[in-house]
Formats: structure tokens, C-alpha cells, sequence
């Protein structure tokens, strides 16, 4: 009985399953190279601002200029620089628009990277650790605390992955051609 009760345990332990659980959002959020993402939006999103700002003074300007020289033109005339007005506006909508598209694509892209980078080294630690599957925290109801791996994932990205630069050229270039595609 002392042989076969050993050899079960022997078999339960074979084929016992260890499993990891991972905070992706947090790992997301706080390791060094998604901070260097997150700068670097905001000094781009900033950027735009000021950069639509700025157009946006432009038309106000021309908007005044043209009410006060409302009285002194032709109704042609008037009506021509009302119409250039209008367009510099749309072509500020498209600006702003195309700005906005160039951010999201850039965002999503750098994240992607970081994504795949994150999904390494889980991928490392749990070789390292002989874990048979990883889970986001979001996919587990309920574990021990033994089992989360986020900080040692945090660890090893702020070791390795120091920093995530925003292609902010591709994301242009992207943008670009999706708005030739859908002319």
C-alpha cells in the first residue's frame, strides 16, 4: 500500500499545474518606459494645442478684419474673403482632426510595443519559474498572493525596457495614407 500511495503522490505531483497572474494594466501603467510613453504624448499633445491655437488666432484675426471692413467692400468682395474664412476653418477641423488621429495612432503603436515587450518577460519568468500558463489579474476571481507576478514583471521591465520612443513619423505617415485611401 506504501508503493502505490508513493507513486500517486509521485503522479499528482507530475502533474501538478503552477500558474502566474500578471497585472497587465498596472504593468501598463507604471513601469519606466510607460511613463516615457506617457511624456511623450503629452509634450506632443501639447505641441498640437498650441499649434491649434494658434490657427485658430489666425482665423479670429481675419474674422475681425474682415467685420470691420464689412461696411467699405463690395458684397462680392466680402462674400469671397466669408468664404476663404470658412475654408480656413474647415481646413483647421481637418487639422485638428488629423492631429487627434495622428496622437491615437502613435499611442496605440508605442503601447503595442510595450505590450509585446511585457509579454517577453512574463514569457521569461514564467519559464524561469516553471509556470504551465499566466493570467491577467482581470481573468482570475480569485488567487493567493504567491501567485502575482506583476512587480517582478515591473522589475525586470524597468531593467530592460528603460524606455519606448513614440514613432510620432509612422503614425503620420499612417494617418496620411489612410486619408488618401478614403478620398
Amino acid at each position: 500500500m506504501t508503493a502505490l500511495s508513493t507513486q500517486a503522490l509521485a503522479a499528482t505531483s507530475a502533474t501538478s499545474q503552477t500558474f502566474g497572474i500578471v497585472d497587465m494594466n498596472r504593468v501598463l501603467q507604471t513601469t519606466d518606459a510607460a511613463k516615457s510613453i506617457f511624456k511623450q504624448m503629452d509634450a506632443k499633445r501639447k505641441s498640437y494645442q498650441a499649434e491649434i491655437a494658434r490657427e485658430e488666432d489666425k482665423i479670429r484675426s481675419s474674422e475681425e478684419s474682415l467685420e470691420k471692413q464689412k461696411d467699405t467692400l463690395s458684397k462680392g468682395a466680402f462674400e469671397a474673403k466669408q468664404k476663404a474664412i470658412e475654408e480656413k476653418v474647415i481646413d483647421g477641423q481637418k487639422m485638428v482632426q488629423n492631429r487627434r488621429q495622428v496622437l491615437d495612432q502613435a499611442f496605440g503603436s508605442a503601447m503595442n510595443g510595450l505590450r509585446h515587450s511585457a509579454a517577453q518577460i512574463v514569457a521569461h519568468i514564467a519559464k524561469d519559474k516553471h509556470y504551465s500558463a499566466v493570467f491577467t489579474d482581470d481573468a482570475v476571481m480569485m488567487s493567493t498572493p504567491d501567485l502575482d507576478m506583476t512587480d517582478e514583471v515591473i522589475k525586470q521591465m524597468n531593467e530592460k525596457v528603460k524606455d519606448v520612443r513614440v514613432d510620432w513619423k509612422k503614425a503620420s505617415e499612417s494617418v496620411a495614407a489612410s486619408a488618401g485611401a478614403g478620398k
